[in-house]
């Protein structure tokens, strides 16, 4: 059985948002990646004016002071996963003022992985299961390497760090280099990628006739 990630996790947690309790079940939320940069806006009600609050998580880059009714917001850094919000007031041009609505947020971090590992084989093998892929952030994720040959996808990793089993190798080539591509979690957030691991394969002896001299 697959164990829920922290994240999932996080989506039922209850917050104390603005002097009262907010539950991710009561409330929309939005999951986005550590660090980035996202448009927040409303249906626009013309003469209305919206009065923007974003928690000390994210820094707006328009909208707040403009009363528009859409924002910008840069996300933080963070290798932990965090709830954070969005809010707007709407007065309309009579001075009304609405119920504030809120978007909760929460932040996933971006992974990391990195490939290590050597093995050497006889030609004819059946592969190798010496390849480690150390993951961080939150389970589950996905990953891309490339065996020399193709790109191969593997998904629903659930825990690190991650033992590669190979296809069959063979000699040529001598040596074979495995890389990643891509990793990403399960909110799509795409990370940073390193490491190579190197698989040696011997081909078989073909020892000559014997030959009098």
């Amino acid at each position: 059985m697959k164990q829920k990630s922290t994240i999932t996790k996080a989506i039922g947690i209850v917050i104390f948002l603005f002097g009262f309790i907010t539950s991710y079940s009561q409330a929309d939320f939005d999951t986005v990646c550590s660090g980035s940069e996202e448009f927040y806006k409303v249906v626009k009600t013309e003469g209305s004016q919206y009065t923007w609050v974003t928690c000390s998580g994210g820094t707006a880059g328009y909208g707040v002071e403009t009363k528009s009714d859409s924002i910008r917001v840069t996300w933080k850094v963070t290798d932990q996963p965090s709830t954070e919000f969005v809010k707007v007031l709407e007065t309309n041009k009579f001075g009304r003022i609405g119920d504030t609505i809120t978007l909760n947020i929460l932040i996933a971090p971006v992974p990391t992985a990195v490939i290590s590992g050597s093995d050497t084989l006889f030609d004819g093998n059946t592969g190798t299961n010496k390849i480690s892929i150390s993951l961080t952030g939150t389970a589950p994720w996905s990953i891309e390497y490339n065996d020399g040959k193709s790109n191969i996808t593997i998904k629903d990793i659930e825990s690190s760090p991650f033992t590669l089993e190979t296809r069959s190798l063979s000699n040529p080539p001598e040596i074979h280099k495995f890389t990643l591509v891509t990793v990403k979690n399960e909110s799509g957030c795409s990370g940073v990628v390193s490491g190579v691991a190197e698989i040696t394969v011997s081909p078989p002896v073909q020892t000559s006739n014997i030959i009098h001299n």
